[in-house]
């Protein structure tokens, strides 16, 4: 409690400039700081945007088939170390010149991993594991410094420090030893900073609604970036080309196409909310969804050089479809995760446009007479048929609040 005796009351003045003055100056230091924090995050996206086009370009290249897998695994790690950095550590820490330094450096360092993912496939993994281990050290020192702060958060990240220290230190000795047990060390190393993140983190820290605003625009953010990687794919598959030279058929069933999936996520999931219970169901989902964005662009970029009457591989029709399946199931289980209620009806529309994605993939890899040209006007259709429905039945749910979620 305080007197309420004001200035100009009985018993003299109380003016004291100096105290408004010194909470005008930290209420404008600390939105000077939330401002230079979100040029930052953006700044530090960019480096996944070249990361991102590197580890699709390996993909279109790489021999055999099965390292698509492999970069898929490293595209993963490196998501991991965005989602560490940028969606947890930079809650506790202010963006000032030590900490962006840091990000420098860990920049640096995925762009070299993205590098070697592909050479790795076929050579030795050495410089990757060690391109990982030292980003697991500086993940290490983001929390170490969030842990001499205060809040929720403190704690938590004073235990992940450890975490992601003796994860590294698997990394390092892994290539210490020779292949295959080198990649169990790899595994082991990711396997203890994730399952550590979800038991510290996840399991433990109530978040707030700063919290949930902030992993709700990271995510989406993430999924801007792998949106945006298409178009780039687009420029650089047309780039020594003319009209005449290439499939305006694909190129414009690749803009609808990725219309349609950006559509699909940020009508719905950003304004959806996260349910406080499945915050590690979503990131995981994010994650498959991310994938399945980046590599459904591959897949429709390599169309773009075949004829509408050519009979394409199989396997090309797997490539294609195939992602986009799974892309739509992860959506349905990112309505799962949310607040908006009831779930029921769009997660059902989702499942059942995965379903009929996949049956256009199989009547175009069984069925003789249906080609490229019927395929791709198929998609096209279940894709926009799914955002005019999805918007009906949209209408028709609410956001619940997280705390009724939290009490119920």
């Amino acid at each position: 409690m305080t007197d309420s005796a004001g200035p100009g009351a009985a018993g003299g003045t109380d003016d004291r400039p100096g105290d408004t003055t010194a909470g005008h100056d930290a209420v404008e230091a600390k939105g000077h700081q939330d401002d230079l924090s979100t040029w930052v995050a953006l700044f530090y996206d960019l480096v996944f945007v070249a990361a991102t086009l590197i580890f699709t370009k390996g993909i279109e290249h790489v021999h055999p088939a099965a390292g698509a897998f492999w970069i898929t695994c490293v595209f993963a790690a490196a998501w991991w170390i965005w989602y560490s950095t940028t969606v947890l550590a930079d809650r506790l820490l202010p963006a000032d010149i030590f900490h962006r330094l840091l990000l420098l450096f860990q920049m640096l360092l995925i762009v070299l991993m993205a590098m070697e993912a592909r050479v790795s496939v076929e050579h030795d993994s050495t410089y990757l594991g060690i391109e990982f281990g030292l980003l697991l050290i500086t993940v290490a020192i983001l929390y170490f410094r969030g842990a001499r702060g205060s809040g929720p958060g403190a704690q938590a990240a004073g235990r992940l420090a450890a975490v992601n220290t003796v994860a590294a230190l698997c990394f390092f000795g892994g290539c210490l030893i020779g292949e295959p047990e080198r990649l169990v060390a790899f595994v082991a190393g990711l396997g203890i900073s994730v399952v550590g993140t979800g038991v510290f983190w996840h399991g433990r820290i109530v978040l707030s609604a700063d919290d949930e605003r902030h992993y709700v625009e990271r995510m989406a953010a993430f999924t801007l970036i792998v949106c945006g990687e298409a178009f780039i794919e687009n420029a650089l598959a047309v780039s020594g080309a003319t009209i005449s030279t290439i499939d305006i058929a694909s190129l414009v069933f690749e803009f609808i196409l990725v219309f349609a999936l950006f559509s699909s996520y940020f009508e719905n999931i950003p304004s959806s909310g996260v349910n406080p219970r499945a915050f590690r169901q979503s990131s995981a989902l994010h994650l498959i969804l991310q994938i399945c964005v980046a590599a459904s662009a591959v897949s429709a970029t390599k169309l773009i050089g075949h004829s509408l009457d050519q009979r394409i591989d199989d396997a090309e029709i797997l490539r294609l479809t195939l992602p986009l399946v799974v892309f739509y199931v992860a959506l349905s289980g990112l309505d799962a995760c949310s607040r908006r209620r009831p779930i029921a009806p769009l997660a059902i529309l989702h499942l059942a446009t995965a379903a009929m994605v996949g049956a256009v993939g199989v009547l175009a890899w069984f069925v003789p007479w249906i080609h490229f040209a019927e395929a791709l006007p198929m998609l096209g259709a279940v894709a926009v048929a799914q955002l005019l429905v999805a918007a009906l039945l949209r209408s028709r749910t609410i956001v619940l609040e997280a705390e009724l979620l939290v009490s119920s």
